[in-house]
């Protein structure tokens, strides 16, 4: 019997290790080429953006790798008649499936594991790749394009070339809020160097002989001495290093949900508090109204911020669990097709799993982080209906 599992077992590994391979590959290819198509990348950043790239893949190659492998070892085994002789022996179905489950549960628990430690430290590791050097990469877009044209920042920017890290005859024209072709304030000179203060989260812009005009109100924007533009970098745009949910480990994001349900809990009691106390004391003329406006908006803020921390955890888990989901349908069909073509064992699990499966996990992680639907239950529906199906087809396999 030992016997048996171990080459079952050893069948399964070696498929699902070159299917890991493959997809793995085929993921980090496209991912590089979209981030290499978007910010120009160097062969030299490639090289070290793909090791960081890799880890993101894993929540979803190695449940895929996984259905793929027991697809083809089970429904060769059963082709072979194998399935057949093990039950002609009086031996259980069961046992030949066990040392596969037990190995989808194995790495389901190591998923979980790093989708809470290295996977999010990877991918913060990988955008800090690309965006190290933020001003090489805009003077990458201004050469290419000679136009750096973001709805999402003030000023649209062209330039006649770019050498050196100067922009040679450089426009800006500020944008009217609000209107994406509306323009109150152009600057012309003739050349121009940027620098990107992180820490400060503001662009600077060095003019050399600038010239301003139509300067209207533009709160946004600070030019001093007609030489030195300072704007903020935008919290949406793309220079925004700012950590992300997904590159949040698990500590950052229990540590985070501690500070959001403390502010819920204190910060608007503190102000009616103060209120209070303020109109008891016949002082109600010095009331901040605007931090009691602030509370208040800050409140849904809070509660957002609460629902997103809580679906991204409960994520990790649901998916971390899909591997073993997989393999818990997908070794039964692979079995129930009994033949050599694992390919249409493989189509056939594998199209609920794209129809069903991953688009409920994309209603529930919309659901959940718009506070509609508790996380842990809209995250595992997709689950909770492959297992159905694996219940369903599991018992004849086991039982004839």
């Amino acid at each position: 019997m030992k016997i048996l599992q171990r080459y079952v077992m050893i069948e399964v590994v070696r498929a699902f290790s070159l299917a890991l391979l493959t997809m793995t590959a085929i993921f980090v290819l496209f991912m590089v080429a979209a981030q290499a198509r978007e910010v120009g990348l160097s062969p030299k950043d490639i090289v070290e953006l793909v090791p960081y790239i890799i880890p993101s893949t894993l929540p979803y190659t190695i449940p895929v790798s996984l259905l793929f492998a027991v697809s083809v070892v089970y429904g060769r085994l059963a082709g072979d008649n194998e399935i057949i002789a093990v039950k002609t022996a009086g031996v259980s179905v069961m046992s030949v499936l066990w040392p596969t489950f037990n190995l989808a549960i194995v790495l389901s628990v190591s998923l979980l594991y790093f989708s809470g430690t290295w996977i999010p430290e990877s991918t913060r590791q990988a955008r800090m790749v690309v965006f190290k050097d933020l001003e090489d990469m805009f003077y990458k877009w201004l050469k290419k394009d000679h136009e750096f044209n973001n709805p999402r920042w003030p000023f649209l920017i062209k330039v006649l070339d770019v050498k050196d890290k100067t922009m040679i005859e450089p426009t800006f024209k500020h944008r009217v809020k609000g209107q994406d072709n509306a323009f109150d304030m152009t600057i012309q000179a003739k050349t121009a160097k940027l620098h990107i203060d992180l820490k400060a989260k503001l662009v600077r812009v060095f003019f050399e002989d600038a010239d301003v005009q139509h300067m209207g109100h533009n709160p946004d924007v600070v030019l001093i001495n007609n030489q030195t533009l300072e704007m903020p970098i935008p919290s949406d745009s793309q220079f925004n290093v700012d950590k992300r949910i997904q590159e949040y480990t698990n500590r950052d994001i229990q540590a985070d949900l501690r500070e959001q349900r403390r502010l819920i809990a204190t910060e608007r009691l503190k102000r009616s508090i103060e209120c209070a106390f303020q109109f008891a004391g016949g002082t109600a003329d010095q009331v901040n109204w605007y931090d009691v406006r602030d509370a208040s908006v800050n409140y849904g803020y809070y509660l957002r911020k609460c629902d997103e921390l809580e679906t991204e955890w409960w994520l990790r888990l649901s998916m971390a669990c899909g591997s073993l989901m997989f393999v818990i349908l997908g070794a039964p069909v692979g079995i129930r097709f009994a033949r050599r073509d694992f390919l249409s064992a493989f189509i056939t699990c594998f199209l609920p799993i794209i129809t069903i499966y991953y688009p409920l996990m994309l209603f529930g992680v919309n659901m959940s982080k718009e506070g509609m639907l508790p996380p842990y239950i809209s995250l595992f529906i997709g689950n909770v209906i492959l297992a159905i199906l694996a219940g369903l087809i599991l018992p004849p396999v086991v039982r004839h």
